[in-house]
This record gives C-alpha cells, structure tokens and sequence, in this order.
C-alpha cells in the first residue's frame, strides 16, 4: 500500500487566450501544453508503507484462520455433545427397560396374591423419575443436533407432500474414549508457531511499529525528480528575425536544468502525538500477546490435569461397573422371590446408573479435553494438501 506521494505525480495544464498584438494572428484562440512528472527518489516513509500494506494480507489470513479455528472447536465439541447425550438417552432407555420389568413383576405378584399395593407403586414411582430424567436429556439431545445442522449449514426443514417437516442431522458413532499422552514442552513450542491468535498478534504489533515510522518520516528530508515541459503549436507564431540564409527561417530549442528547494514547517506536536499514539498501540497489542503467551503453558498443565483426572475416574468406574451389574441381577432374583425390597432394587438401580454415567461424563471429559488441546495448540488448521496432479 502506498502514499500518495510514493507514486509518480503526472499533472498537466491547458491554458487558452486570444491571440492579440504584433505578434498573434488574431484569427482565433491558440493552446498552450504544459506537462509536469515528479518522482520520489528518497522517502522515509515509503518502506515501512509497503510493509504495512503486506502486513494487511498477513493481517486478514490471520483473522480467517482464528474464524476456522473458532468455528471447528464450536462444531467439534457440540458433536461430541450431541454423542454424549444419545449415549445417555440409551443407557437411560436401559435402565427403563428393566424398571417396567419391575412393574411387570410386582403387578403379576400382586395378581398371584403374593405382593402388595405399596410394592407395585414404589415400582411405578421409579419407572416415572427415570422417564422425567430421560425427557430432559432428549430434549438436551435435540437442542445439540439443532445447534449441530445449523453450523453445517444444514436446512432444517424439508417439503414432504406438501407438508413441512423438520430434518435433523444423526450424528454416527459413538462417544469413544482415545488415551493421549500429552508432552507439555512440545506442544507449547508447537502452539507457538502454529496459534493463528497469536500471529495474528504479532502482524498488529509489527503494523503498529510501521505505522510509528511512517508517521515520524515527517522529520526527514523528501527527495524528488522534477520534469516538465512546454509545448506551442508551431502555427501561432509569427518570428520576426532576419533570415542568416535567404527561404531559410531560424530553429532555436531551449533547455533549461535547475534545483528546487523547498521546505516545510513541521507541527511538532501533531507527529509526536501520532508517533505516541502509534507506540501506545503498539505495546497494548504485545502486552496483549505476552498475556496469551504466559498463558499457554497454563492452558496446556489445565489440559493435562483434566485428561488424568478423567483416565483415573474412568478407570476406577470400569471395575465397580460389573460389581454394579451383577449385585442387580441378583437383586432382580431375589426380588422374583420375595426376598428383597423395592428400595433393595433402587439402591441397586441407582448404583448401576450413577456408575454407569460417570464413565460416560469421564469419556465426555476426556474427548473435551483432547478438543481443548487441539484448540490450544492450533491444531485445527492442519489442513491435508490433495496433489493436483
């Protein structure tokens, strides 16, 4: 990006006027051509010009790779959400499954006369908190796949018969636990070369400094070449000069050649205060980029005391699943034959669903942490070059 000044100045002049005296013809108006062209030769403010209009290009890939970025993390972790609420809603219509189970025992006990009325509402009541519960995380569910369809750009609705209806994406797969061994060192010399905020930082803190020097240019002398001409049309006028040679009229051409001087008288206060003012910006944008620096390594240990704490729970929760399991199944048996309670089988019920949601919420965890990292690192621009070819 230049200045007006750096580009060569072109300016041209037209002048017209009567033709009048001994001289002119008065037959009607002549034309004078006058042309001028200035070029800088030696101007301060022209380097740093130039290196602020290519940082604007560095400037705005900077702030689209933070967008991608942004936009890739959102994506990813309402995905990992939506995963994480249908791997609940199944665990949750499971657990349902075997409380009508329950019903339907007590209710066919009741009917053998060998339950009670108290026995088949403690069943009833369970099974209708656990439906409250699995209403809330369908909802939950759908408000994912919602969010979900509308940052793939998904249309919502569809014409069916000439009716409306909603279509909603299905996310495929499952929430999968992935184990990461995380080196905190490497990663943060890679966050440093590849954070697309943190460059995007930089480039403003070299603009500022650019800006700085282009405005204290003012205090340094301005260099230019200088041309022009002036052009009369041979037909407007009448020499009168004795001729050397008889039918032979004189040609003279005129060269003149100089040095211009000028100089200017320079508003101190007004480049000390953009000077300043460029500066102040300057230090805000690497004050700023300090921060996000310091910051990275605490990002990362926050990272990684996450994951362990997530591989610890879910590891803990793996053995007391199938204890879980089978101390229900014999609850289960030993209520066909009148030997426990319902509040037994809530017990065992509720210890088998907390069990297994808090491997779900580990895993969930886990996979926010590995966005996290990602997110933190700029891992999220590493995009595969396909060959042309």
């Amino acid at each position: 990006m230049f200045t007006s000044r750096a580009l060569p100045q072109l300016a041209a002049q037209f002048s017209g006027g009567w033709r009048a005296g001994s001289l002119y013809d008065p037959a009607g108006p002549f034309s004078i051509l006058t042309a001028q062209f200035s070029q800088p030769l030696i101007d301060v403010g022209i380097p740093p010009t130039i290196r602020r209009g290519r940082l604007g290009v560095v400037i705005a890939q900077q702030s689209l790779n933070r967008e991608v970025t942004d936009r890739l993390h959102e994506a990813r972790v309402t995905f990992l959400r939506a995963l994480y609420y249908s791997d609940l809603v199944a665990l949750y219509e499971e657990i349902g499954q075997r409380l009508q189970a329950n019903v339907d025992g007590e209710q066919q006990r009741l009917d053998a006369g060998m339950g009670n009325e108290a026995a088949l509402k403690w069943a009833k009541i369970q099974k209708l908190n656990l439906a409250r519960d699995l209403a809330n995380l369908r909802g939950d569910h759908f408000s994912a796949v919602t969010r979900l369809a509308e940052l793939c750009g998904h249309n919502l609705s569809e014409t069916t018969a000439g009716a409306r209806q909603l279509r909603l994406p299905r996310p495929a797969g499952a929430l999968h636990y992935v184990p990461v061994q995380l080196d905190v060192a490497r990663e943060f010399t890679y966050a440093l070369q590849h954070r697309a905020d943190l460059k995007l930082l930089q480039a403003l803190v070299d603009v500022a400094e650019d800006d700085r020097l282009a405005v204290r240019a003012g205090y340094f002398p301005f260099v230019a070449l200088t041309s022009s001409t002036l052009f009369i049309p041979e037909d407007v006028l009448l020499a009168r000069q004795t001729q050397i040679v008889t039918g032979q009229a004189s040609i003279a051409s005129e060269v003149r050649t100089g040095v211009t001087l000028s100089w200017r008288v320079i508003d101190n206060g007004q480049l000390t205060g953009a000077s300043r003012r460029a500066a102040g910006i300057r230090e805000e944008y690497e004050i700023t980029l300090h921060r996000l620096q310091q910051n990275v390594p605490r990002e990362l240990a926050t990272i990684e005391g996450t994951l362990q704490n997530a591989d610890a729970r879910r590891d803990a929760l793996l053995k007391s699943a199938e204890a879980a399991e089978e101390n229900l199944k014999l609850i289960e048996a030993q209520l066909a034959l009148g030997e426990a309670s319902q509040l037994d089988f809530l017990k065992a019920q509720s210890n088998l669903l907390s069990v297994r949601t808090g491997i779900l919420d580990a895993i969930y965890a886990h996979e926010l942490a590995r966005a996290e990292l990602d997110r933190a690192t700029g891992r999220y621009l590493e995009y595969r070059t396909e060959d042309a070819r």
